[in-house]
């Protein structure tokens, strides 16, 4: 599963669960999540198990938001690789 993040503002979350996050865009990013602390995910790391809902990705000056269709919730103990390429900023969830 693929999910898209812009720099168009969305309400959407999307709501890992235990999920593992690899930073694959080559810069340091930061996860912005609703009710927890932000958390900076440095450049080709691989986080703990992650399980808030996150708000928006900021990879350097931008904050990019999700543009799926709903909340998205991302099935447990999953992994989740983020690139980016032309302004898109994807999130490639494998269980």
């Amino acid at each position: 599963m693929k999910i898209h993040f812009t720099e168009t503002h969305s309400l959407k979350t999307v709501k890992p669960a235990r999920t593992v996050f690899l930073n694959n865009t080559g810069q340091d990013l930061t996860l912005k999540f609703v009710t927890a602390p932000d958390m900076v995910l440095s450049a080709y790391t691989i986080s703990s198990g992650i399980s808030a809902a996150i708000d928006c990705i900021r990879l350097g000056m931008t904050n990019y938001y999700s543009c799926h269709s709903q909340n998205y919730a991302i099935a447990p103990e999953s992994t989740a690789v983020l690139s980016v390429s032309n302004n898109v900023l994807t999130m490639a969830v494998s269980p």
